[in-house]
């Protein structure tokens, strides 16, 4: 598998999210929580496939703790990024909130320094501004953080917020329903500023292989853009997968796709469809035709609830 190295780290073409190990996660999840047996055999599947990256935050539950336990007996080289986040917390502490959710992700991982950190979403980033930035800042001066970066949810501020912050790694939402940042350049322009851009929400927490007779009422806009994206994938000889990761993956700029799984069968899978031919300029072209057509709630998880 192919990656990249970033202040001495290495990043696979594909990160493995890791939140499906420590919640019940994803529209399209039956199955549940995996148990650590399933979670080990998941983990092991992704090094033996050559994933050097593990994504995984404070707020996933158990995630961070089956992280720590399997990699205590493993010891082949591999890159774990987490996330904080925190709130109503006055400027003046924000400093040393940080610095202790920091501490506590180390040792909830088992490590003494922590190869990337991500704020958990940009909002923190409009509340405490450049007061936060410095600290991250200084978590990566005093050796305590290996890189420092930002997850965006919503990306109508992206540019503006990253702008001059010096983070080494951004990670964003980005699929066939939702690839403004791709046409109007805002992947290249970070990739160019020197940041890594990982892109996660290719499935679109699993909306892309719904029933779509079964879909939440704030989202049965859906079905037809839906119905016919899965016809366009049928047309063009391909699973609905491998159109969905395809369609992203050859966007210039991408350092990594964060992909999830509940099985190691599911992440096998992955790692093949990565591997796949490039779709056909028309296919891709007739996907962002289909997409022009989607509401805009549907590209908003948090909203769906």
């Amino acid at each position: 598998m192919n990656f990249i190295e970033k202040n001495g780290y290495k990043i696979s073409a594909l990160t493995l999210g890791t939140v499906q190990l420590g919640l019940n996660y994803g529209i399209n999840n039956q199955k549940g929580m995996p148990t650590y047996e399933e979670s080990s055999e998941i983990l092991k599947a992704a090094l033996d496939s050559g994933i050097v990256s593990f994504d995984t935050a404070r707020g996933y539950g158990e995630s961070e703790l089956v992280l720590k336990r399997f990699f205590e007996t493993e010891s082949r080289e591999h890159t774990l990024i987490s996330k904080v986040v925190f709130g109503d917390v006055d400027k003046s502490q924000v400093r040393e909130k940080l610095f202790s959710m920091t501490h506590e992700s180390c040792e909830r991982l088992g490590i003494e320094k922590l190869p990337f950190l991500k704020l958990h979403n940009q909002t923190m980033l409009e509340q405490y501004g450049d007061t936060l930035v410095y600290a991250m800042q200084d978590l990566k001066r005093e050796g305590i953080v290996g890189g420092i970066g930002v997850s965006f949810s919503d990306k109508s501020k992206l540019n503006e917020l990253t702008d001059g912050c010096g983070f080494d790694c951004v990670q964003i939402p980005a699929n066939i329903f939702d690839s403004g940042v791709i046409l109007d350049g805002s992947i290249k322009k970070l990739a160019v500023s020197g940041s890594a851009v990982f892109v996660r929400s290719v499935y679109l927490q699993g909306l892309f292989f719904k029933d779509t007779n079964t879909l939440p009422e704030k989202i049965k806009s859906a079905k037809a853009p839906l119905d016919k994206l899965h016809a366009l994938a049928r047309d063009a000889g391909i699973s609905m997968a491998e159109l969905a990761i395809t369609f992203i993956r050859d966007a210039e700029g991408i350092a990594s796709l964060i992909l999830g799984c509940d099985t190691k069968e599911q992440l096998l899978e992955s790692v093949n469809l990565l591997n796949s031919p490039k779709i056909s300029p028309d296919v891709s072209a007739a996907a962002m035709k289909i997409a022009e057509t989607v509401e805009p709630t549907v590209i908003r998880p948090w909203e769906w609830a």
